[in-house]
């Protein structure tokens, strides 16, 4: 039985959710590319500095996960000493760890960092991360030009999901169902596993003739493993 019983309640719902959960899914994909950066940097360069950079930055992203009071000076001294993809990688960490206490300006500050000194690989995820503490701030106009600004298609899926979570917080729901619907589209196009977090932004918002974003999923979940079965023939 749905105990939502309204559009109204199912939208705060939504909401809290993603104010409550957008950090750690934020701090999972930092830990990633971390271990993926520090894997590659040190297969690329193969020297002993490059090796004890990705070492110390891999070391303080697991401190901050366990004790982040006791790991922050630590971070932040790190930080200073390296405006390069080690330093961005941790700068987002403790963006994120500003950003749950509520301290927005300091996370802004680290994602702006991380953006700047991140380079490819670092530095559109660190826009949208940044996009998302303005959005958090109410900053919407802010918000938007930061998604414009990333300019890479591998992230038209992510700009477009975050520009219906802008939508939906300044309750332009018809933009956010939208921008919601497109970032499926780009899922399904590019093969792409549709994220539940978007299923459940995008049921929210359906209306009628829409196919249900779980359905979507659950077929792109077949598209996706046909087309791994035919990479192994």
């Amino acid at each position: 039985m749905d105990v939502l019983t309204d559009d109204h309640e199912r939208e705060e719902v939504v909401r809290k959710w993603w104010h409550e959960n957008w950090l750690s899914l934020t701090v999972g994909v930092v830990i990633a590319i971390g271990a993926m950066v520090g894997y590659r940097q040190y297969q690329s360069y193969q020297n002993d500095t490059s090796a004890k950079y990705a070492y110390e930055m891999s070391t303080l992203q697991t401190k901050l996960v366990l004790n982040p009071a006791n790991a922050t000076d630590d971070a932040k001294k790190f930080i200073k000493e390296h405006e390069d993809i080690y330093g961005s990688l941790l700068a987002l960490d403790l963006s994120s760890i500003e950003a749950k206490q509520g301290n927005y300006d300091k996370a802004l500050e680290n994602a702006q960092f991380a953006k700047k000194n991140g380079g490819d690989l670092v530095s559109p995820n660190a826009t949208l991360v940044a996009a998302q503490i303005l959005t958090e701030q109410k900053k919407y106009d802010e918000a938007v030009k930061e998604l414009d600004s990333v300019k890479s298609e591998a992230y038209e899926i992510e700009k477009k999901e975050l520009l219906g979570d802008i939508y939906f917080e300044q309750k332009s729901l018809d933009k956010a169902h939208d921008a919601y619907k497109k970032a499926l589209d780009l899922s399904e196009s590019k093969k792409i596993a549709i994220s539940p977090l978007l299923q459940m932004k995008f049921d929210n918002l359906i209306k009628d003739g829409d196919e249900p974003a779980f359905k979507r999923a659950q077929k792109q979940e077949e598209v996706i493993a046909a087309s791994a079965s035919e990479i192994k023939k």
